[in-house]
């Protein structure tokens, strides 16, 4: 499992270094310049969200957003970036942050071409990568390699992930057998999930306001516990974009080759976090778009992008929380208990605040992704009838991943022999980065291949909405 582990690191950290760094980058800049810098009407996308919208769909474009949100929120504000940090450095926030800004044309793009060509299914209204892939570019294969994708993506950081990161820092805080976690949350996640996507919106929708206002609050008494420190953090996290992790090591005489690799590591690791935790260009967000209420594909492209700034913010708080706990170099603090430690710095109030901020941030990503999933599955078979099958196997991983922090193993005993199964948080974290990979750069594709059907659109359409 440890070679296997350092073979998938390997892989996505060149994937996810100069390669992917460049193809972001240039995809959220080109289209930024295109779409005519579509992030001046970002303040304007967000009164537009709040606001009913009539026109053909299946849920309301605010429930629709509402689950992006919180499909998005639990994988990458919280354990998204302790992970970059712990790896990283500082640096990967400041990366995470620009990234941000770029891939909100990204997720404007990706969400109105999802909306634009969706299609009615099963008197629902279905959309996303892969039917646009299938229908307008005729890439039947290239659309394949996207649902397998999202598939995989939801069984790891979906279900696996999420209810591991609950298990994790109830164990974390409370002593909480982890697979006794992992059976509950599963329980309690069937009786949204079941409901299909009416019902993970409704619950999406009055949930996720409650508690991205629940972690604000936790996030802002820290920051004024060590409000002299933040412009310390501040210039840890802009020093450390550009000379890495490895400044702050404690080791002196640093080689300058040592301190331009770890800065690289760095922005690749913030690179692809910002992706993970935006969703933006990984296409996954079109999927909920298109279930949305609206009389306008441009209309809920812009909506839809003003959850990479919801998204970023929270990133933000939480990594300067990371940084004023002043923890983040020790290797034996990883994941969701980086995160706990540094609220734990609140006396009494902290780490339970935390906690059920946590718990309900990765629940509702778990709920959220179950719907993405379900689609792929759909689309790749052709048939509803696959919706329950999925749905068991969903919540069976979700009861499973409770145990996943601890490393645990699974004996089966098939003959005299017996075999082992191991299974680690970074080794899932690995996983869903390959994934990631396997849906952002068919995506990225279908972007550019609709870059000047997208622009055209637009430039007809977005100003008149925006008024």
């Amino acid at each position: 499992m440890e070679a296997l582990l350092k073979i998938l690191n390997a892989s996505n950290n060149f994937v996810w270094g100069p390669p992917m760094i460049i193809l972001i980058f240039s995809f959220g800049i080109y289209f930024t310049v295109k779409l005519g810098f579509i992030q001046k009407y970002i303040f304007k996308a967000i009164k537009l969200s709040v606001q009913h919208d009539e026109g053909a769909g299946t849920v309301s474009s605010f429930s629709s957003l509402a689950m992006m949100i919180g499909a998005t929120v639990g994988t990458g504000s919280i354990l998204g970036v302790t992970t970059a940090v712990a790896e990283g450095g500082p640096g990967a926030i400041f990366w995470m942050l620009v990234a941000g800004i770029f891939n909100f044309a990204i997720k404007y793009c990706e969400c109105m071409a999802a909306v634009k060509y969706r299609v009615r299914r099963h008197n629902e209204y279905v959309g996303g990568p892969m039917y646009v892939m299938t229908r307008v570019l005729k890439m039947k294969w290239l659309a394949v390699i996207f649902a397998v994708g999202t598939v995989a993506m939801a069984l790891s950081a979906g279900s696996a992930l999420q209810s591991n990161s609950i298990a994790d820092v109830l164990r974390e805080g409370y002593q909480i057998n982890p697979w006794l976690v992992g059976l509950v949350v599963a329980f309690l996640a069937s009786f949204v999930t079941i409901g299909g996507v009416k019902r993970i919106a409704a619950y999406s929708q009055w949930l996720v306001p409650i508690m991205g206002g629940m972690y604000l609050l936790i996030a802002c008494i820290v920051l004024c516990m060590h409000f002299h420190q933040i412009p310390q953090a501040v210039s840890i996290i802009f020093i450390s974009a550009f000379t890495g992790k490895a400044l702050f090591g404690g080791a002196a005489g640093v080689c300058v080759s040592a301190i331009i690799k770890s800065a690289m590591t760095g922005v690749g690791i913030g690179v692809s976090r910002s992706v993970m935790s935006t969703e933006a260009g990984m296409g996954s967000a079109g999927i909920a778009a298109s279930a949305a209420q609206t009389r306008s594909a441009t209309r809920m492209g812009i909506v839809s992008a003003t959850s990479v700034i919801w998204t970023m913010f929270i990133c933000f708080l939480t990594g300067i929380v990371i940084i004023l706990a002043g923890n983040w170099q020790d290797p034996n603090v990883f994941s969701a208990n980086l995160c706990n430690s540094a609220f734990h710095t609140v006396p009494y109030i902290g780490t339970p605040i935390l906690i059920f901020s946590l718990i309900i941030f990765s629940f509702t990503t778990l709920i959220g992704w179950s719907y993405y999933g379900e689609k792929a599955i759909e689309f790749l078979t052709g048939s509803h009838k696959w919706a329950m099958p999925w749905r068991a196997l969903y919540l069976i991983l979700a009861a499973l991943g409770g145990g996943l922090g601890t490393a645990f193993s699974l004996h089966i005993t098939i003959s005299p022999d017996a075999f082992a199964v191991g299974i680690s948080t970074r080794f899932a974290w690995a996983m869903a980065v390959l994934m990631m990979t396997l849906m952002t750069v068919p995506n990225l594709i279908m972007l550019w291949f609709l870059r000047h059907k997208l622009a055209q659109t637009t430039h007809r359409n977005l100003a008149k909405e925006m008024k």
